[in-house]
């Protein structure tokens, strides 16, 4: 049986219901440490470290998304879902975080589901919204800034950038396109 990790952000609450991102990384146990090496060096050599998407100057963003582009160990393994006009905030979380895994999971697996900043109250709720639907979930639990990885972080500039890309026309719009291209980057709020 396969092991997935599964790496939640979202972003777009404060638009009051005017868009909503979640973005989701998932990895295997077999990648996944090989990954995060990968992406602390990308880190290091671009300058962005471990601040957050919002913290980060714009030169060091286009950098570091143009570094995630040419990293073609994560084919198929960034996702994310766009909505608009809701504030049907954790139903779509989850059922963004649904697609990810059926995408990703070939044959028996199970998943952990690690989401930046949520409450263990939520937590429990997301876990059982995703067993009632059927995914194979061991583990569901929020992540704090403090203890988060290459992959949070991750999912958060994810985030950030797909949020970017639909407010701005520059150059993060140029590198949206060609990830969607290499397939490094997958829309499933289609």
């Amino acid at each position: 049986m396969t092991k997935l990790y599964c790496y939640v952000d979202e972003s777009g609450q404060d638009t009051q219901g005017e868009f909503f991102i979640v973005a989701v990384v998932v990895v295997g146990t077999d990648a996944r440490d090989e990954l995060i090496a990968s992406l602390e060096v990308i880190e290091r050599e671009t300058t962005k470290g471990r601040l957050k998407w919002s913290d980060t100057n714009r030169t060091r963003r286009v950098e570091y998304i143009r570094s995630i582009v040419n990293l073609q160990r994560l084919a198929h393994k960034i996702n994310f879902a766009y909505y608009a006009d809701t504030l049907d905030y954790l139903p779509f979380t989850v059922s963004t975080i649904e697609k990810a895994l059926t995408e990703a999971g070939e044959g028996d697996f199970t998943a952990i589901v690690l989401i930046d900043a949520l409450p263990p109250s939520q937590a429990r709720r997301v876990g059982n919204l995703l067993h009632q639907s059927g995914m194979p979930v061991k583990k569901v639990r929020g992540v704090r800034r403090e203890e988060s990885d290459a992959l949070i972080r991750l999912a958060d500039a994810v985030c950030g950038w797909v949020r970017d890309s639909h407010e701005q026309k520059n150059e993060l719009r140029v590198l949206f396109t060609q990830a969607i291209r290499k397939g490094i980057l997958r829309d499933l709020g289609k």
